[in-house]
This record gives C-alpha cells, sequence and structure tokens, in this order.
C-alpha cells in the first residue's frame, strides 16, 4: 500500500499559519514589517520566516524562527543589511 500524499490544502494552511503567527509576533514586538521575503521549513515543523522591514529598501529584515508543533515563537533576530529573494505572494 502506498502512504497518502499530505493534502495541499492542509499544507497551504499550515503554510499560512505560520507566517500569521510569524507576522503578529513581529507586530506585536514593534516591527514595521513591509512584506514576507522568505519562509523556509528548516526542519520538521521548525520554520524560519523572514520579513522586510521599514523603511523599504534599507535592507533590514527579521529573521522569526517558529516551532510549528508548539504554535511559538523561539527565536527573532534582527540583520541590517540582508537580502532576500524578494517578498512573497501572500
Amino acid at each position: 500500500m502506498r502512504p497518502e500524499t499530505p493534502n495541499s490544502v492542509q499544507n497551504e494552511l499550515g503554510y499560512t499559519d505560520v507566517i500569521r503567527y510569524g507576522q503578529e509576533y513581529a507586530t506585536t514586538s514593534g516591527y514595521d514589517v513591509l512584506e514576507v521575503s522568505e519562509a523556509v521549513e528548516t526542519r520538521p515543523n521548525y520554520w524560519r520566516i523572514r520579513f522586510g522591514l521599514a523603511p523599504r529598501g534599507s535592507g533590514k529584515v527579521l529573521d522569526v524562527e517558529f516551532d510549528e508543533a508548539q504554535r511559538k515563537v523561539v527565536g527573532a533576530t534582527e540583520v541590517a543589511g540582508a537580502t532576500g529573494r524578494g517578498p512573497l505572494a501572500p
């Protein structure tokens, strides 16, 4: 018997939740988030979300580490002069 492939809707909802939790953390921590420039699952249930910060073009980003299983932010680092891949579509 072949294992079922994950439902793409479930995958998308998990991704959307990760972005939402990360963005809520950033804004409640006082960051002016302009865009999500990258979201990468670095290992199972563990994500790094990179947010572009104001002012636009400053190169300032916030890397948020998120544990999806526990649904909590486990770390955040502000980086100046970083480059990302560009904004992601919501």
